[in-house]
């Protein structure tokens, strides 16, 4: 991807671009990066066409690249959730454009910007051919690691791994949000001294997932209070009990999957890799896991979906629902004998 910006930097343009992907800020930076290379100052109006989900059709797309650019070398054109490389109408409408793409004008650039693309439709097949698709990831932990490193140095504050480990885990996991929090960890300190845990509670934001985590946390240790009581404020800030038991679930599952994984000879990056989510939560899972059996942990599961049928069916309240659940796998005696 950082080619991408020397390339741009240069002047050098493909005709087409697709980004897609989870991660947002990384789009909209990238995003960006293409527009000040393309646009100079005081011609985006004339030259940079905007299309959005149903205002996207072929049509409009290729009379926009047929309009000669105004004092500028380049049109930008810029599709954003079309869906045209998706199933359905949308997809059949994109493919409308697949002979104009051979044969693009040299004065446009057309960038499409898609959450989820399916590599094997036509139209993918043809940006990658005259142009260019970038996934945008978020990035590993290794990754982000070296990235916070550098940007508290930037700052005149330093953070060790294990803090940045901590902060990962307690903040949402997107750039945007991860960014936001870090920008306020740095303004707390005064740019001098050294980011600690402490510090890290007393500024950020925990993110519902990490309370989650602390309960499922509590209740593999067979801690029945701690973890009834983080589910308890839970449902004091708000959060939908129903909500908690979906984030259970997923937990549960991860914890179930992650073993299971760790068991073939998978490590804990691969296995990161594999599920999506962090090293330190993969290692975390791995040691969770080893406290109940497998057969408690697929029971555990069999119960989530138990509990997630009888609240849709009004046979259960949410609110207790939930608590009972999460009694039962703190507490070996009620899990034992239920």
């Amino acid at each position: 991807m950082k080619e991408l910006k020397k390339q741009w930097k240069n002047g050098e343009f493909l005709s087409c671009y697709l980004f897609y992907g989870s991660e947002t800020y990384l789009i909209k930076n990238y995003e960006k990066a293409l527009m000040d290379a393309i646009l100079s100052s005081g011609s985006e109006m004339m030259n940079h066409d905007i299309f959005e989900e149903k205002r996207a059709s072929a049509d409009a797309i290729m009379d926009a690249a047929d309009t000669l650019p105004f004092l500028n070398e380049k049109r930008l054109i810029t599709i954003k959730n079309s869906g045209f490389f998706q199933k359905g109408n949308a997809k059949e409408e994109g493919e409308k454009l697949l002979d104009y793409f051979s044969n693009l004008p040299e004065s446009v650039c057309i960038l499409f910007i898609e959450e989820k693309v399916e590599k094997n439709s036509r139209l993918y097949k043809a940006v990658t051919k005259n142009g260019e698709a970038v996934e945008f990831k978020t990035p590993t932990e290794k990754e982000l690691t070296a990235w916070l490193k550098k940007e508290c140095a930037k700052n005149g504050v330093s953070i060790e791994n294990s803090v940045i480990q901590f902060f990962l885990q307690t903040v949402e996991s997107d750039m945007e949000n991860i960014i936001r929090e870090l920008q306020k960890l740095i303004s707390y300190k005064g740019n001098q001294g050294s980011i600690e845990i402490e510090d890290v509670k007393e500024v950020t934001t925990p993110s519902l997932e990490a309370k989650v985590f602390d309960l499922v946390r509590a209740v593999a240790e067979e801690k029945p209070a701690k973890a009834i009581s983080i589910y308890r404020n839970l449902l004091l800030l708000k959060e939908s009990p129903y909500m908690v038991l979906s984030l259970i679930t997923r937990q549960f599952r991860m914890i179930f999957t992650s073993s299971l994984l760790f068991e073939d000879g998978l490590s804990y990056v691969e296995i990161g890799q594999k599920l999506e989510i962090r090293d330190f939560a993969v290692k975390e899972y791995v040691r969770q896991a080893k406290r109940f059996s497998k057969e408690e942990w697929k029971m555990a599961l069999e119960d989530c979906l138990k509990t997630d049928l009888d609240i849709k069916t009004g046979r259960a309240a949410e609110e207790g629902a939930v608590e009972l659940l999460i009694m039962k796998y703190s507490s070996k005696a009620l899990r034992t004998s239920g």
